[in-house]
């Protein structure tokens, strides 16, 4: 072999191995968008479900937040996304955990981080129980007949559980009274895309609100125009709905 040969052979064998060489494949990372039920317990042992983007895999839960919070890995596993839902919304997997925060745990500062073989998730933030009263959501409620009496204040755990459900509730009042009705569901990760409408006892509209782009829960701040009932209608904007579509739903005195 000349000299000449021998040199380009040397020269470009280095080339031709780094172009064999492949790169890495890239991982998606787990991503977790919300939890069912939406609503963590302080002071109690409870299952939740961490529905999210790529969490099959997961391996373990850390909580922060909270000092003496427990949290048990309990299983990961692909989950169907439901009436071809999108799946950046609704989540294709999920992760479901034993977990025990302490009776002080304060909303909005704990998080849940899940991690497994792709890497680390993102900080999800738990949507906490604060002090006001709990008022379990009671079917039927999806007409004005129909409408469930809520005491004020109150916070009510419910879901929109179909397809086209209204939740209607029905709340008493004194001309003058100031309320702030508040939803407490896509700052957590819920799929629900809420809109409330507030009625008066003869059925006309008296306030509603659909959400912002800085805040896409609705947040109504109502001086109330009369004495007697009022009708609370909460809906999914897109008309869609199902067990995942949990909110929390928040009324008391505006100060």
């Amino acid at each position: 072999m000349s000299r000449i040969s021998l040199f380009l052979v040397l020269a470009f064998a280095p080339f031709a191995t780094s172009q064999d060489k492949k790169p890495p494949e890239k991982k998606d990372l787990p991503r977790v968008l919300y939890a069912i039920p939406l609503i963590a317990k302080p002071g109690e042992k409870q299952k939740i479900a961490l529905r999210g983007r790529f969490l099959a895999t997961v391996k373990e839960v850390k909580v922060t937040g909270a000092e003496a919070a427990k949290v048990k890995f309990l299983a990961a596993k692909a989950a169907g996304v439901p009436n071809n839902y999108p799946a950046e919304r609704i989540g294709d997997s999920e992760v479901e955990i034993e977990l025990e925060l302490p009776k002080d745990a304060k909303p909005g500062e704990v998080k849940l981080t899940a991690s497994g073989p792709a890497g680390e998730s993102n900080a999800y933030t738990l949507l906490v129980r604060d002090d006001l009263p709990v008022i379990a959501e009671k079917e039927p409620n999806d007409g004005f007949e129909q409408a469930q009496p809520i005491a004020v204040p109150g916070a009510v755990e419910a879901t929109i559980k179909n397809e086209r459900d209204v939740d209607v509730f029905k709340i008493e009042g004194k001309k003058g009274d100031k309320l702030r009705i508040e939803v407490q569901a896509a700052r957590f990760g819920s799929p629900v895309d809420a809109m409330c409408v507030l009625y008066d006892a003869g059925r006309t509209v008296v306030a509603s609100e659909g959400g912002t782009a800085s805040n896409p829960d609705p947040v109504l701040v109502v001086t109330l125009p009369k004495d007697g009932a009022f009708f609370l209608s909460v809906i999914d904007a897109n008309d869609l709905g199902g067990g995942n579509f949990g909110y929390r739903l928040v009324v008391k005195a505006e100060k």
